[in-house]
Protein backbone atom coordinates (compact mmCIF):
# COMPACT_ATOMS: atom_id res chain seq x y z
CA UNK A 1 0.00 0.00 0.00
CA UNK A 2 1.61 3.04 -1.13
CA UNK A 3 0.92 7.12 0.83
CA UNK A 4 -1.81 7.62 -2.25
CA UNK A 5 -3.91 3.85 -1.40
CA UNK A 6 -4.72 5.40 2.48
CA UNK A 7 -7.80 6.50 2.66
CA UNK A 8 -7.91 9.78 4.51
CA UNK A 9 -9.32 9.13 7.57
CA UNK A 10 -7.16 5.78 7.95
CA UNK A 11 -5.04 6.01 10.80
CA UNK A 12 -1.34 6.18 10.30
CA UNK A 13 -1.20 2.92 12.88
CA UNK A 14 -4.24 0.71 10.89
CA UNK A 15 -2.24 1.57 8.06
CA UNK A 16 1.02 0.50 9.56
CA UNK A 17 -1.08 -3.02 10.27
CA UNK A 18 -2.21 -3.62 6.54
CA UNK A 19 1.48 -3.01 5.96
CA UNK A 20 2.33 -5.76 7.75
CA UNK A 21 0.00 -8.27 6.43
CA UNK A 22 1.03 -7.02 2.84
CA UNK A 23 4.61 -8.29 3.76
CA UNK A 24 3.98 -11.63 5.65
CA UNK A 25 1.95 -12.34 2.01
CA UNK A 26 4.90 -11.51 -0.10
CA UNK A 27 7.31 -13.40 2.05
CA UNK A 28 4.66 -16.35 1.46
CA UNK A 29 4.68 -16.10 -1.96
CA UNK A 30 8.49 -16.15 -2.29
CA UNK A 31 8.42 -19.28 -0.12
CA UNK A 32 6.65 -21.00 -2.98
CA UNK A 33 9.32 -19.71 -5.07
CA UNK A 34 12.29 -21.20 -3.06
CA UNK A 35 10.30 -24.13 -2.74
CA UNK A 36 10.13 -24.88 -6.27
CA UNK A 37 13.61 -24.28 -6.46
CA UNK A 38 14.41 -26.35 -3.80
CA UNK A 39 12.76 -29.28 -5.12
CA UNK A 40 14.57 -28.41 -8.88
CA UNK A 41 17.62 -28.56 -6.75
CA UNK A 42 16.94 -32.13 -5.72
CA UNK A 43 16.17 -33.23 -9.09
CA UNK A 44 19.55 -32.28 -10.06
CA UNK A 45 21.33 -33.94 -7.43
CA UNK A 46 19.13 -36.89 -7.76
CA UNK A 47 20.92 -36.96 -11.73
CA UNK A 48 23.95 -36.40 -10.45
CA UNK A 49 23.16 -40.08 -8.75
CA UNK A 50 26.39 -39.39 -5.98
CA UNK A 51 27.29 -42.92 -4.37
CA UNK A 52 29.39 -43.82 -1.05
CA UNK A 53 32.74 -42.70 -0.68
CA UNK A 54 33.94 -44.95 1.70
CA UNK A 55 36.42 -47.10 1.47
CA UNK A 56 35.20 -49.65 4.46
CA UNK A 57 32.23 -50.56 6.60
CA UNK A 58 28.56 -50.83 5.91
CA UNK A 59 27.74 -48.45 2.55
CA UNK A 60 24.74 -46.14 2.65
CA UNK A 61 22.66 -46.53 -0.33
CA UNK A 62 22.88 -43.37 -3.05
CA UNK A 63 19.04 -42.19 -1.55
CA UNK A 64 20.87 -42.08 2.01
CA UNK A 65 24.23 -40.27 -0.03
CA UNK A 66 21.90 -37.79 -1.80
CA UNK A 67 20.09 -36.74 1.30
CA UNK A 68 23.12 -36.38 3.79
CA UNK A 69 24.77 -33.96 1.28
CA UNK A 70 21.57 -32.13 0.13
CA UNK A 71 20.84 -31.31 3.72
CA UNK A 72 24.40 -29.95 4.71
CA UNK A 73 24.69 -28.52 1.43
CA UNK A 74 21.81 -26.16 2.15
CA UNK A 75 22.62 -25.62 6.02
CA UNK A 76 26.15 -24.29 5.26
CA UNK A 77 24.64 -22.41 2.26
CA UNK A 78 22.35 -20.76 4.02
CA UNK A 79 23.84 -20.28 7.35
CA UNK A 80 20.84 -23.03 8.92
CA UNK A 81 21.34 -25.61 11.12
CA UNK A 82 21.24 -28.91 9.70
CA UNK A 83 17.46 -29.36 11.49
CA UNK A 84 15.85 -26.28 9.90
CA UNK A 85 17.75 -26.99 6.76
CA UNK A 86 16.35 -30.07 6.65
CA UNK A 87 12.90 -28.88 7.68
CA UNK A 88 12.98 -26.60 4.53
CA UNK A 89 14.26 -29.26 2.75
CA UNK A 90 11.44 -31.76 3.44
CA UNK A 91 8.69 -29.14 3.13
CA UNK A 92 9.94 -27.94 -0.06
CA UNK A 93 10.32 -31.05 -1.77
CA UNK A 94 6.55 -32.63 0.13
CA UNK A 95 4.73 -29.35 -1.03
CA UNK A 96 5.77 -29.27 -4.40
CA UNK A 97 5.74 -33.02 -5.52
CA UNK A 98 2.67 -34.31 -3.30
CA UNK A 99 0.65 -31.96 -1.68
CA UNK A 100 -0.81 -29.45 -4.60
CA UNK A 101 -3.65 -28.06 -2.37
CA UNK A 102 -1.07 -26.42 0.46
CA UNK A 103 1.72 -25.65 -2.00
CA UNK A 104 -1.30 -23.46 -3.82
CA UNK A 105 -2.44 -21.75 -0.78
CA UNK A 106 1.20 -21.05 0.29
CA UNK A 107 1.92 -19.39 -3.31
CA UNK A 108 -1.59 -17.33 -2.77
CA UNK A 109 -0.24 -15.84 0.43
CA UNK A 110 -3.41 -17.17 2.29
CA UNK A 111 -0.55 -19.28 5.09
CA UNK A 112 2.78 -18.74 6.22
CA UNK A 113 5.85 -20.60 5.44
CA UNK A 114 5.83 -22.26 9.32
CA UNK A 115 2.02 -23.63 8.28
CA UNK A 116 3.41 -25.57 5.37
CA UNK A 117 6.02 -26.99 7.72
CA UNK A 118 3.77 -28.09 9.91
CA UNK A 119 1.99 -29.65 6.67
CA UNK A 120 4.86 -31.39 5.12
CA UNK A 121 5.86 -32.96 8.66
CA UNK A 122 2.31 -34.61 9.18
CA UNK A 123 1.79 -36.19 5.08
CA UNK A 124 4.94 -38.19 5.77
CA UNK A 125 3.42 -41.66 5.42
CA UNK A 126 0.30 -40.37 4.06
CA UNK A 127 -0.40 -41.79 0.07
CA UNK A 128 -3.20 -42.09 -2.10
CA UNK A 129 -6.56 -40.62 -1.39
CA UNK A 130 -5.69 -40.22 2.11
CA UNK A 131 -3.05 -37.83 1.16
CA UNK A 132 -5.31 -35.97 -1.23
CA UNK A 133 -7.87 -35.66 1.69
CA UNK A 134 -5.44 -34.86 4.57
CA UNK A 135 -4.18 -31.97 1.76
CA UNK A 136 -7.33 -30.71 0.48
CA UNK A 137 -8.64 -30.41 4.36
CA UNK A 138 -5.07 -28.53 5.81
CA UNK A 139 -5.15 -26.21 2.89
CA UNK A 140 -8.55 -25.22 3.94
CA UNK A 141 -8.37 -24.95 7.51
CA UNK A 142 -4.32 -23.04 7.39
CA UNK A 143 -5.76 -19.77 6.77
CA UNK A 144 -7.64 -19.39 9.52
CA UNK A 145 -5.27 -21.15 12.48
CA UNK A 146 -2.22 -20.28 13.73
CA UNK A 147 0.10 -22.93 13.17
CA UNK A 148 0.39 -24.10 16.59
CA UNK A 149 -3.79 -24.53 16.34
CA UNK A 150 -2.79 -26.14 12.97
CA UNK A 151 0.20 -28.50 13.94
CA UNK A 152 -2.50 -30.26 16.87
CA UNK A 153 -5.34 -30.65 13.73
CA UNK A 154 -2.72 -32.03 11.49
CA UNK A 155 -1.56 -35.26 13.84
CA UNK A 156 -5.33 -35.79 14.59
CA UNK A 157 -5.97 -35.97 10.63
CA UNK A 158 -3.02 -37.84 9.76
CA UNK A 159 -3.46 -40.29 12.25
CA UNK A 160 -7.26 -40.84 11.59
CA UNK A 161 -6.99 -40.61 7.74
CA UNK A 162 -4.02 -44.10 8.53
CA UNK A 163 -4.65 -45.66 11.75
CA UNK A 164 -2.28 -48.70 11.00
CA UNK A 165 0.89 -46.76 10.36
CA UNK A 166 0.55 -44.07 13.87
CA UNK A 167 2.60 -47.34 15.86
CA UNK A 168 5.38 -47.42 13.09
CA UNK A 169 6.10 -43.58 13.29
CA UNK A 170 5.84 -43.82 16.77
CA UNK A 171 8.53 -46.53 17.02
CA UNK A 172 10.30 -44.34 14.17
CA UNK A 173 10.13 -41.09 16.34
CA UNK A 174 11.73 -42.61 19.58
CA UNK A 175 14.75 -43.73 17.66
CA UNK A 176 15.00 -39.74 17.30
CA UNK A 177 15.49 -39.20 20.85
CA UNK A 178 17.64 -36.70 22.54
CA UNK A 179 18.81 -34.45 24.75
CA UNK A 180 20.70 -31.00 23.07
CA UNK A 181 21.92 -28.31 24.79
CA UNK A 182 22.27 -24.23 23.31
CA UNK A 183 24.20 -21.26 25.33
CA UNK A 184 21.64 -18.36 25.90
CA UNK A 185 22.66 -14.84 27.17
CA UNK A 186 23.94 -13.85 30.69
CA UNK A 187 25.63 -16.81 31.58
CA UNK A 188 22.44 -19.19 30.58
CA UNK A 189 21.80 -21.95 28.58
CA UNK A 190 19.10 -24.13 27.28
CA UNK A 191 18.98 -28.03 28.02
CA UNK A 192 16.34 -29.46 25.53
CA UNK A 193 14.75 -32.67 26.07
CA UNK A 194 13.68 -34.67 23.00
CA UNK A 195 11.53 -37.79 23.91
CA UNK A 196 8.80 -39.47 24.16
CA UNK A 197 5.31 -37.61 25.43
CA UNK A 198 4.40 -39.82 27.93
CA UNK A 199 7.81 -39.50 29.63
CA UNK A 200 8.33 -35.98 28.84
CA UNK A 201 4.65 -34.83 31.00
CA UNK A 202 5.40 -37.06 33.79
CA UNK A 203 8.95 -35.57 34.22
CA UNK A 204 7.66 -31.99 34.39
CA UNK A 205 4.02 -33.38 36.32
CA UNK A 206 7.01 -34.48 38.97
CA UNK A 207 8.81 -31.22 38.65
CA UNK A 208 5.83 -29.00 39.43
CA UNK A 209 4.44 -31.52 42.54
CA UNK A 210 8.44 -31.18 44.30
CA UNK A 211 8.20 -27.27 43.35
CA UNK A 212 4.63 -27.04 45.12
CA UNK A 213 5.73 -28.84 48.18
CA UNK A 214 8.90 -27.00 48.51
CA UNK A 215 6.98 -23.88 47.94
CA UNK A 216 4.00 -25.01 50.92
CA UNK A 217 7.09 -25.86 53.07
CA UNK A 218 7.76 -21.86 52.84
CA UNK A 219 10.92 -21.89 50.22
CA UNK A 220 11.12 -18.60 48.91
CA UNK A 221 11.74 -19.02 45.49
CA UNK A 222 8.82 -19.08 42.72
CA UNK A 223 7.73 -21.86 41.19
CA UNK A 224 9.07 -21.49 37.83
CA UNK A 225 12.63 -21.20 39.72
CA UNK A 226 12.06 -24.36 42.23
CA UNK A 227 11.30 -26.49 38.66
CA UNK A 228 14.37 -25.69 37.65
CA UNK A 229 15.87 -26.10 40.52
CA UNK A 230 14.27 -29.51 41.54
CA UNK A 231 15.27 -30.93 38.35
CA UNK A 232 18.79 -29.58 38.32
CA UNK A 233 19.33 -31.49 41.68
CA UNK A 234 17.74 -34.96 40.72
CA UNK A 235 19.99 -34.83 37.96
CA UNK A 236 23.30 -34.07 39.05
CA UNK A 237 22.92 -35.94 42.47
CA UNK A 238 20.43 -38.50 41.77
CA UNK A 239 21.24 -41.88 40.87
CA UNK A 240 20.10 -43.80 37.50
CA UNK A 241 18.18 -47.08 37.69
CA UNK A 242 18.89 -48.36 34.17
CA UNK A 243 21.14 -51.67 34.59
CA UNK A 244 24.22 -51.68 33.81
CA UNK A 245 24.68 -47.91 34.05
CA UNK A 246 27.51 -46.58 36.16
CA UNK A 247 26.49 -44.52 39.54
CA UNK A 248 28.53 -42.04 41.08
CA UNK A 249 29.08 -40.13 38.20
CA UNK A 250 29.67 -36.11 38.25
CA UNK A 251 29.66 -33.72 35.27
CA UNK A 252 33.50 -32.39 34.26
CA UNK A 253 33.29 -29.20 33.74
CA UNK A 254 36.18 -27.24 31.86
CA UNK A 255 36.98 -23.38 32.19
CA UNK A 256 40.27 -21.78 30.95
CA UNK A 257 41.68 -19.06 33.19
CA UNK A 258 44.13 -16.77 32.10
CA UNK A 259 46.73 -16.93 34.93
CA UNK A 260 47.07 -12.93 35.15
CA UNK A 261 43.52 -12.93 35.73
CA UNK A 262 43.56 -16.11 38.43
CA UNK A 263 46.33 -13.65 40.30
CA UNK A 264 43.67 -10.58 39.84
CA UNK A 265 46.46 -8.53 37.77
CA UNK A 266 44.14 -9.26 34.67
CA UNK A 267 40.96 -8.67 33.18
CA UNK A 268 40.90 -10.80 30.34
CA UNK A 269 37.63 -13.25 31.22
CA UNK A 270 37.79 -17.01 31.64
CA UNK A 271 36.21 -19.50 29.23
CA UNK A 272 33.53 -22.31 29.88
CA UNK A 273 34.13 -24.83 27.43
CA UNK A 274 31.18 -25.12 25.09
CA UNK A 275 29.52 -22.04 26.37
CA UNK A 276 32.23 -18.28 25.93
CA UNK A 277 33.33 -15.64 28.73
CA UNK A 278 31.85 -16.16 31.93
CA UNK A 279 31.84 -14.23 35.11
CA UNK A 280 34.84 -13.60 37.51
CA UNK A 281 32.51 -14.46 40.31
CA UNK A 282 31.56 -18.03 38.49
CA UNK A 283 35.09 -18.59 37.33
CA UNK A 284 36.44 -17.60 40.98
CA UNK A 285 33.92 -20.52 42.94
CA UNK A 286 35.01 -23.10 39.69
CA UNK A 287 38.76 -22.69 40.25
CA UNK A 288 38.01 -22.63 44.04
CA UNK A 289 36.10 -26.09 43.83
CA UNK A 290 38.28 -28.00 41.37
CA UNK A 291 39.96 -31.20 41.88
CA UNK A 292 43.03 -30.64 38.99
CA UNK A 293 44.59 -27.72 37.52
CA UNK A 294 46.60 -27.77 33.54
CA UNK A 295 49.12 -25.44 32.13
CA UNK A 296 48.21 -24.80 28.58
CA UNK A 297 50.51 -22.54 26.47
CA UNK A 298 48.96 -19.78 24.39
CA UNK A 299 50.73 -17.73 21.90
CA UNK A 300 50.84 -14.20 23.10
CA UNK A 301 50.44 -12.49 20.37
CA UNK A 302 47.99 -14.35 18.48
CA UNK A 303 46.16 -15.69 21.39
CA UNK A 304 45.86 -19.36 19.97
CA UNK A 305 46.85 -22.51 21.99
CA UNK A 306 49.83 -24.02 21.14
CA UNK A 307 50.98 -27.60 20.19
CA UNK A 308 50.55 -30.23 23.56
CA UNK A 309 52.45 -33.15 22.32
CA UNK A 310 54.33 -34.36 19.39
CA UNK A 311 53.39 -37.02 16.88
CA UNK A 312 52.24 -40.25 18.20
CA UNK A 313 50.60 -43.21 16.16
CA UNK A 314 47.00 -42.57 17.90
CA UNK A 315 45.60 -39.03 19.42
CA UNK A 316 47.15 -39.10 22.91
CA UNK A 317 44.73 -37.40 25.78
CA UNK A 318 46.97 -34.56 24.71
CA UNK A 319 46.44 -33.96 21.60
CA UNK A 320 42.76 -34.91 22.27
CA UNK A 321 42.58 -32.08 24.97
CA UNK A 322 44.55 -29.56 22.48
CA UNK A 323 41.37 -30.30 19.03
CA UNK A 324 38.67 -29.66 21.30
CA UNK A 325 40.02 -26.93 23.29
CA UNK A 326 41.36 -25.41 19.72
CA UNK A 327 37.80 -26.45 18.58
CA UNK A 328 35.06 -25.99 21.27
CA UNK A 329 32.38 -27.20 19.33
CA UNK A 330 32.19 -30.18 16.17
CA UNK A 331 33.78 -28.59 13.37
CA UNK A 332 31.33 -28.75 10.67
CA UNK A 333 30.00 -25.84 9.84
CA UNK A 334 26.83 -25.17 11.71
CA UNK A 335 27.03 -28.19 13.86
CA UNK A 336 26.86 -26.76 17.39
CA UNK A 337 28.17 -30.12 19.25
CA UNK A 338 30.13 -29.48 22.25
CA UNK A 339 33.26 -31.15 20.73
CA UNK A 340 33.93 -33.00 24.35
CA UNK A 341 31.60 -35.80 23.12
CA UNK A 342 33.41 -35.79 19.46
CA UNK A 343 35.51 -37.87 17.50
CA UNK A 344 39.24 -36.76 16.70
CA UNK A 345 39.00 -37.09 13.36
CA UNK A 346 42.11 -37.15 11.02
CA UNK A 347 41.69 -34.51 8.38
CA UNK A 348 43.83 -36.54 5.83
CA UNK A 349 42.57 -39.87 6.86
CA UNK A 350 45.81 -42.03 8.91
CA UNK A 351 45.46 -44.99 6.11
CA UNK A 352 46.15 -42.64 3.56
CA UNK A 353 49.00 -40.93 4.95
CA UNK A 354 47.71 -38.44 7.45
CA UNK A 355 50.16 -38.33 10.19
CA UNK A 356 48.85 -38.02 14.50
CA UNK A 357 49.12 -34.89 14.69
CA UNK A 358 47.65 -31.35 16.30
CA UNK A 359 47.90 -30.22 13.03
CA UNK A 360 45.79 -32.91 11.28
CA UNK A 361 43.08 -33.52 14.09
CA UNK A 362 40.16 -31.81 14.14
CA UNK A 363 36.45 -32.73 16.06
CA UNK A 364 33.35 -34.16 14.53
CA UNK A 365 30.32 -35.31 15.85
CA UNK A 366 29.65 -38.96 15.03
CA UNK A 367 26.95 -37.89 12.76
CA UNK A 368 29.23 -35.20 10.90
CA UNK A 369 32.43 -38.28 10.87
CA UNK A 370 30.02 -40.23 9.19
CA UNK A 371 28.86 -37.38 7.04
CA UNK A 372 32.90 -37.02 6.10
CA UNK A 373 33.63 -40.53 5.11
CA UNK A 374 29.96 -41.45 3.18
CA UNK A 375 29.89 -38.42 1.09
CA UNK A 376 31.89 -35.90 -1.28
CA UNK A 377 32.44 -33.31 1.45
CA UNK A 378 35.81 -32.76 2.06
CA UNK A 379 37.76 -31.32 4.81
CA UNK A 380 41.67 -29.67 4.97
CA UNK A 381 43.91 -28.17 7.48
CA UNK A 382 44.80 -24.49 6.86
CA UNK A 383 47.41 -22.14 8.82
CA UNK A 384 46.53 -21.85 12.91
CA UNK A 385 44.23 -24.36 12.80
CA UNK A 386 41.79 -23.10 9.83
CA UNK A 387 39.70 -25.73 8.42
CA UNK A 388 38.77 -25.60 5.04
CA UNK A 389 35.65 -27.52 4.05
CA UNK A 390 34.34 -28.13 0.17
CA UNK A 391 31.34 -29.29 -0.20
CA UNK A 392 30.03 -31.84 -3.37
CA UNK A 393 28.52 -28.52 -5.17
CA UNK A 394 32.30 -27.01 -5.05
CA UNK A 395 31.72 -24.69 -2.89
CA UNK A 396 34.42 -23.67 -0.03
CA UNK A 397 33.82 -22.30 3.49
CA UNK A 398 36.61 -21.43 6.18
CA UNK A 399 36.76 -21.83 9.19
CA UNK A 400 38.52 -20.15 12.13
CA UNK A 401 39.43 -21.88 15.65
CA UNK A 402 37.35 -20.78 18.11
CA UNK A 403 39.10 -21.80 21.02
CA UNK A 404 41.90 -18.92 21.50
CA UNK A 405 42.65 -16.37 24.35
CA UNK A 406 42.64 -12.52 23.51
CA UNK A 407 46.53 -11.47 22.45
CA UNK A 408 48.35 -10.21 25.24
CA UNK A 409 48.58 -6.02 24.63
CA UNK A 410 51.42 -5.99 22.52
CA UNK A 411 53.32 -3.19 25.14
CA UNK A 412 53.68 -6.18 27.61
CA UNK A 413 54.65 -8.63 24.72
CA UNK A 414 57.37 -5.58 23.49
CA UNK A 415 58.59 -5.46 26.99
CA UNK A 416 58.78 -8.83 27.48
CA UNK A 417 61.54 -9.45 24.12
CA UNK A 418 63.35 -6.37 25.08
CA UNK A 419 64.43 -8.06 28.60
CA UNK A 420 64.22 -11.53 27.03
CA UNK A 421 65.80 -11.12 23.48
CA UNK A 422 65.30 -14.43 21.55
CA UNK A 423 62.55 -16.06 23.56
CA UNK A 424 58.89 -14.89 23.43
CA UNK A 425 56.87 -16.07 26.77
CA UNK A 426 53.69 -17.41 26.52
CA UNK A 427 50.42 -16.34 29.13
CA UNK A 428 49.31 -19.74 30.88
CA UNK A 429 45.63 -19.92 31.28
CA UNK A 430 44.52 -22.65 33.06
CA UNK A 431 41.32 -25.41 32.68
CA UNK A 432 40.13 -27.53 34.76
Amino acid sequence: MTPADVPPNQSPYVAALERIAARDKQIAELSALRATDVHDAWQHLLAEAPHDQSTAGPLWSPQRVAEVEFFTEIAMLTHRTEYRARTLADTAIALVSTLPASFAALAAGHMSEEHAAVIATHSDGLDGEALEKYDARMARLAPGLTYKQLEYRARSHAQTAKPETVVERVEKAVTTRRVTVDPAKDGMAYLTLFAPAPEVYAIANRAVALAKGLKVGGDPRSITQLRVDVLSDLMLNGETSIPGATTGIRGRVHVMVPAMTLLGVGDEPAILRGYGPIDPVTAARLTADATSWRRILTDPVTGRILQLSPTDYRPTQEMRDHATLVHPYCVFGGCADDSVGADIDHTRDFAGGGPTEDENLAPLSPTHHRVKHHTRWQIEHGDDNTLIWTSPAGLVYVFEPQGMMRPAPKVLVDAIEKARPGEVAAEEPCPF
